[in-house]
């Protein structure tokens, strides 16, 4: 048991928290970050893609998570996915090729793909950065950040989706047009003030959760069995971890990664915060949010 696993293990009993019974698989992958440890991404492992396209690079045991930069008129190669991506432009325009098709993309455009899509990206005139999340881990990038898997290791797991994906492959979407649901606390019903609200978008591997968080409120403490890497887009706060406040900005891009079972919590600003929560494997709770937003008010 590590040290953080021991500080837990007294504070769960201590706030006499519960979780879902959920088995995890162990994919073998080695951590580049610090369970619990906020990380700007200029402290993160640098990748270099391609010319003029670079990438900060933080993982889990099943998701990788790269802050990508591309400069004007750079090309991102062809790849083949071999599990799942979502990506999100954060700022300036390109083209994407899916499939041999071409599709435009802007600050805001948001899709998923599948095993065995083709996809390459070209930058606009402006440049482009975006949230690149795979699923599983790639073992080529974490070579390229100097972190290979071990040998006999490849980073797969079992497929473990209850539900389909959210959203159609190789479609792109605009970031604005994901439903935004409310997030009930722990221990709140419907009845109470709603002080945080999220987008969700699924595969069957993992999840993301855009999460909005009002000015001075909190988000109580509590462990789930799904690992978390999240990375503040927006505003202020501070990350409860088991038994210490962290300072996290959205201008610093600060990102820490939660592994399933670690205490967690958060207390907002002034400011608020807006932040993207990756979840592996996908959350049955937020499934179910998912799917009351989907569903037609009666």
């Amino acid at each position: 048991m590590s040290a953080w696993q021991e500080r837990n293990a007294q504070m769960i009993q201590k706030l006499a928290l519960k979780t879902r019974k959920r088995d995890v698989p162990d994919t073998g992958v080695v951590l580049g970050m610090e369970a619990g440890k906020v990380y700007a991404p200029k402290e993160l492992p640098r990748i270099a893609i391609a010319p003029g396209v670079k990438a900060a690079a933080s993982w889990g045991r099943g998701t990788l998570l790269e802050v990508l930069k591309m400069e004007a008129g750079a090309q991102y190669p062809e790849q083949v996915i071999a599990g799942e991506l979502i990506m999100l432009v954060e700022a300036g325009s390109g083209v994407c090729h899916i499939d041999g098709r071409s599709v435009e993309l802007e600050k805001g455009s948001i899709f998923y793909l599948t095993e065995g899509m083709r996809r390459s990206l070209q930058a606009g005139q402006e440049g482009l950065e975006a949230l690149d999340i795979f699923s599983p881990v790639r073992a080529d990038h974490l070579k390229l950040a100097g972190v290979p898997l071990p040998v006999g290791v490849d980073g797969s797991f079992p497929d473990l989706s209850t539900e389909p994906p959210s959203h159609q492959a190789g479609k792109v979407y605009r970031f604005d047009e994901l439903v935004v649901t409310p997030i009930i606390m722990p221990g709140k019903t419907a009845a109470d003030p709603i002080t945080a609200r999220t987008r969700l978008i699924w595969g069957r591997h993992f999840m993301l959760s855009f999460v909005e968080m009002d000015a001075h409120t909190s988000f109580p403490m509590h462990i789930h069995p799904e690992d978390q890497l999240m990375l503040v887009r927006e505003g202020v706060m501070e990350e409860g971890i088991i038994d210490e406040w962290l300072p996290m900005r959205g201008d610093q891009r600060h990102i820490i990664l939660q592994p399933g079972g670690m205490i967690h919590g958060a207390k907002l600003s002034p400011q608020g915060a807006r932040v993207v929560d990756v979840f592996w494997p996908v959350r049955p709770d937020y499934l179910e949010m998912g799917r009351q937003q989907a569903e037609p008010s009666s």
